[in-house]
């Protein structure tokens, strides 16, 4: 998604946003994988106890476990990000309920840029990883499971060369 108005802490002066983007939905595809396992057993626990204090047991206790478990994937999907400014590629990278890596890379420090998609779900689906190499002691920023990563490649390529066809001017936004 394409953001021009999006403000974050430590947002520089003149520094456009170019491009917010957040980690491929398909990433809270487990959250169906658990729902479904808790509903098989929520199944064969009526199946064989019918309607029991152990089955009212099993049944609450799968709906506890199975909404944290949503809450805190969804929580973890949502508070990633990777952003996209006239001046740097920002990674926020949510790990945990209370952990947070925020790394980040200056446009003109990028010395290599690629793109990878790798297996038939990423394939089909269309998301995969943006590698970015600068040239600093970090080393090396990964965007992992964006959608439409080769899109936002180009789009950093772009800003690339905008800078250095025009250095000093903020690059326009597509």
């Amino acid at each position: 998604m394409k953001e021009s108005v999006v403000n974050f802490r430590g947002r520089r002066p003149n520094e456009q946003v170019v491009l917010v983007v957040k980690q491929h939905i398909w990433l809270l595809f487990p959250i169906f994988l658990v729902w479904l396992g808790l509903f098989v057993l929520t199944l064969t626990v009526i199946h064989f106890f019918l309607a029991s204090r152990v089955s009212s047991i099993v049944v609450t206790v799968a709906l506890l476990v199975g909404g944290l478990f949503t809450l805190y994937r969804w929580y973890i999907w949502n508070n990633g990000v990777f952003i996209v400014t006239s001046q740097r590629v920002i990674k926020v990278d949510q790990r945990g309920l209370f952990s947070r890596l925020i790394s980040e890379a200056e446009i003109d420090r990028i010395q290599e840029i690629s793109s990878d998609i790798a297996g038939p779900i990423q394939t089909m689906l269309n998301f995969g990883t943006v590698k970015i190499q600068t040239a600093s002691t970090t080393g090396q920023v990964d965007l992992r499971n964006v959608p439409h990563p080769y899109d936002i490649q180009q789009e950093i390529v772009r800003i690339q060369r905008q800078q250095v066809e025009q250095p000093g001017r903020a690059p326009t936004l597509r």
